[in-house]
């Protein structure tokens, strides 16, 4: 990607340092709109607007190749190891079980070769990483491992899974007779907990039905709970809180093994629906005062004043043949480069679907498919094996209801960490009424809001409108709203946010409106309006014409 391809224009020879420009999220509306309030910093390729907040990174598309640590199975661990997992409640035949090496090894804390204990991380018996533990909690994976869960291959047959923060705890848990445990590779943040173990390990992780979360009780802790329980599906998942202890391993040194079992049957329920008390959500608000409200991702389109949460509905409508598809796949392709957002398909208007593969890939790179600017061989297996990684389509195979649909996306999103889905559009739905539409169409956006909830999805749902009248005296049809949509008002009043698209035929096809028609908190955007020119080449938009022919130099 390039500088231009977000609207910033980078006029120098430097190619490191900070470089002062305008922005092209706020300068076109302001009174000083020659001031330079954004500045790029060329060395780390990423940039920030002190007037709007405006921020954002160049994607670079890189091959994803792992590699493998040697198996040596060095069962005799030394006298010191096994005195020290005493000392923590862990007999000789866990650490058997849990398969723990030693070696010596260079550790960056300790800055030279010392021991270290072996975390051996296998699945279906390939080792696959290693984390390695010297003294003075001085630790590291194996450089340029997979990540995956610990202990996958002790956890065979399981219908339960508990889900720990730290190898230790793992071990806790075998001790006290519960060998279908897991940990996390990575420790637990406040933000932006990356779960990509979960996808690497989802394989072994298919046949569980319900999920115990079991990390450590502390800020980071706690908000790593909420992502992982909003990954696996909170209705399928409870927590453990080990009394007076930070962790298991914690707890189990301090009391015994029953006190230990009665702790992991008491685990609770996240609150989802029905009634609760302020204590049961007490350590979600406090995960939402260290995190901040959640002012979502934006887009990174300019002047598109509205971000993105997950777990609730924007709803896009427009006249047919105006490019409510075609701004809909810039936004997601968006949120993919800038934010590493997942996202699955139900889009039969881009139908069939090797054609709207090639219509995102040409969107990506800015280039055509044929023709001048065409994207070379090279650049169409580089985006697409991106591509692949971060995108999927849904076709279920015995209908086309929004129950199918959703079982899919539900599906998908476990497996491979979805963070968004696309109904494309409401029409193609194979729709089974048993009330009044409005009626139906009302339950069905009901269906879908508690599905994004539950699942902590965000759901692009794109709506033709009613047959659009013109405007008086004039060819010119009138901009549809929520209200316009075929078949019910429900599209307005329970989408959370609203966007409308219109393109300006009689303008000769220069310029295309966008809409915010709804945005439902304050603190994600506000009721806009923007302009924007569509590049029928690369299928793009762009706020001005400069900034599309700044993409060809």
């Amino acid at each position: 990607m390039n500088y231009s391809d977000f609207g910033i224009i980078v006029n120098t020879s430097k190619v490191s340092g900070e470089y002062a420009t305008t922005c092209p999220s706020c300068s076109f509306e302001r009174k000083k709109k020659t001031d330079k309030c954004l500045s790029v910093n060329l060395d780390k390729q990423v940039w920030f607007c002190s007037h709007c907040g405006y921020k954002g990174g160049l994607t670079k598309i890189k091959e994803v190749v792992y590699k493998l640590p040697e198996w040596k199975n060095k069962t005799e661990l030394a006298d010191s190891t096994v005195r020290y997992f005493e000392t923590r409640k862990i007999s000789q035949n866990t650490l058997q079980v849990a398969r723990v090496t030693e070696s010596v090894e260079w550790m960056p804390k300790a800055n030279k070769e010392i021991p270290t204990i072996n975390f051996n991380y296998f699945r279906n018996q390939e080792l696959i990483n290693v984390k390695y533990r010297g003294k003075d909690k001085d630790f590291k994976l194996f450089k340029d491992g997979e990540l995956i869960l610990y202990n996958l291959d002790n956890i065979k047959g399981a219908k339960t899974l508990y889900i720990v923060e730290g190898e230790p705890d793992v071990l806790s848990f075998i001790e006290c007779g519960y060998t279908n445990v897991v940990s996390v590779p990575n420790g637990a943040k406040i933000t932006n907990n990356n779960l990509e173990y979960i996808s690497n390990s989802w394989d072994s992780l298919s046949g569980i039905e319900y999920f115990v979360i079991a990390v450590d009780n502390d800020e980071p802790g706690r908000a790593l709970r909420i992502d992982l329980a909003n990954r696996l599906g909170i209705n399928k998942c409870s927590y453990i809180e080990f009394e007076g202890a930070k962790d298991a391993n914690e707890y189990l040194v301090k009391e015994d093994i029953n006190k230990f079992k009665k702790q992991v049957e008491g685990a609770k329920e996240f609150p989802i629906e029905g009634s609760f008390t302020i204590d049961e959500i007490y350590p979600q608000l406090e995960v939402l005062y260290n995190k901040g409200l959640d002012k979502g991702v934006s887009s990174g389109i300019p002047s598109l004043k509205l971000n993105f949460v997950k777990g609730y509905i924007t709803t896009i409508t427009g006249i047919p043949g105006h490019g409510k598809s075609d701004f809909l796949d810039m936004i997601c392709l968006n949120l993919l480069r800038n934010h590493d957002w997942k996202g699955a398909f139900y889009s039969p208007e881009n139908k069939p679907t090797e054609l709207h593969l090639a219509k995102m890939i040409c969107k990506f790179q800015n280039k055509s498919w044929d023709g001048d600017y065409r994207i070379t061989p090279m650049e169409v297996a580089t985006v697409a094996g991106y591509l692949n990684r971060n995108v999927w389509w849904v076709k279920p195979e015995k209908d086309f209801t929004l129950d199918s649909i959703l079982d899919r996306v539900s599906a998908l999103r476990q497996k491979q960490g979805l963070d968004y889905f696309v109904i494309d559009a409401w029409n193609k739905l194979e729709h089974k009424y048993t009330s009044s539409e409005t009626k139906y169409i009302g339950e069905s956006l009901d269906k879908i809001a508690m599905f994004c909830e539950a699942e902590n999805l965000h759901c692009f749902l794109v709506v033709h409108p009613a047959k659009m009248q013109k405007e008086k005296d004039s060819d010119r049809y009138k901009v549809p709203t929520l209200y316009d949509c075929a078949g019910s008002a429900n599209f307005y009043n329970k989408s959370d946010n609203g966007i409308t698209i219109y393109r300006n035929f009689e303008d000769g096809n220069k310029t295309t409106e966008v809409f915010v028609t709804k945005v439902k908190f304050a603190h994600w955007g506000q009721i806009s309006s923007s302009s924007y020119h569509y590049d029928s080449v690369s299928g793009r938009f762009y706020l001005t014409l400069a900034d599309k022919e700044e993409n060809w130099i």
